[in-house]
């Protein structure tokens, strides 16, 4: 007896038999195809790495703002290039070198003071550890309305600790003026400091006219010389 099914099939070519056999397939399977489609969910935290992504093939859209930090960034690869023009201060360098300086006009009669007194202050941030090269000025005049010679003694004074040194303007003759100036680089540490050009009178009397500070610093360099030391007051001398 002839076999029905294979009656039925042998009606079609082997063309439209072929054309059949994908077209089952096709609807057998396309349901499970969808359903394996791999999410974000299904991969493991930290499982991927720069081996599975393309070169180049990553865009700005695809990293969050902000979402990048200096670790990120391999040391010694973003060149002027990356950087746009005028957009980086000195604040986002930390070894830019910064500038500081400030003037004192105000003038003093009869100054007698033992003490060490401030001429000039300047309050400065340093951005990290370095040094500071500070460098102070000033102008005086014996007094003449007090007997005998001044004897103005001037220094600097860092963040309250004077330098384990005494300079001195000596006056030539009654009424005559001098000017002082010193200089000296510190190490110092990532914050605020104070720096400050003092005097102290050992004579008759001085008349000062002011004077001014200025503070450089740099992250490299080296400091030698002079002990800093607690404000002291000088012992004055008999005048002369």
């Amino acid at each position: 007896m002839p076999n029905p099914e294979r009656a039925r099939f042998g009606r079609f070519s082997p063309f439209a038999l072929a054309a059949l056999v994908v077209a089952l397939l096709l609807g057998s399977t396309g349901g499970a195809v969808a359903g394996a489609l791999i999410t974000g969910k299904q991969i493991k935290n930290e499982s991927v790495t720069g081996a599975d992504i393309k070169n180049g093939s990553l865009g700005s859209v695809d990293i969050q703002n902000n979402g990048l930090l200096g670790a990120d960034v391999r040391d010694g690869s973003l060149t002027g290039a990356d950087v746009a023009n005028g957009s980086l201060t000195n604040a986002d360098i930390a070894d830019e070198t910064s500038v500081w300086g400030a003037m004192a006009n105000a003038q003093t009669d009869d100054f007698t003071a033992s003490a060490w007194t401030p001429v000039v202050s300047k309050t400065l941030t340093t951005p990290a550890t370095g040094f500071l090269a500070v460098t102070g000025t000033l102008y005086a005049e014996d007094d003449f309305d007090l007997t005998g010679l001044g004897s103005l003694n001037y220094n600097l004074r860092i963040d309250g600790k004077v330098i384990d040194s005494r300079r001195t303007l000596t006056y030539r003759d009654i009424g005559i003026g001098a000017t002082g100036s010193i200089t000296l680089v510190v190490p110092v540490v990532k914050g605020a400091h104070t720096v400050q050009v003092v005097v102290s009178e050992s004579g008759s009397g001085s008349y000062l006219y002011g004077g001014e500070v200025s503070a450089v610093f740099s992250t490299t360099g080296s400091a030698t010389g002079l002990a800093q030391v607690p404000g002291r007051p000088v012992v004055g001398r008999v005048n002369r």
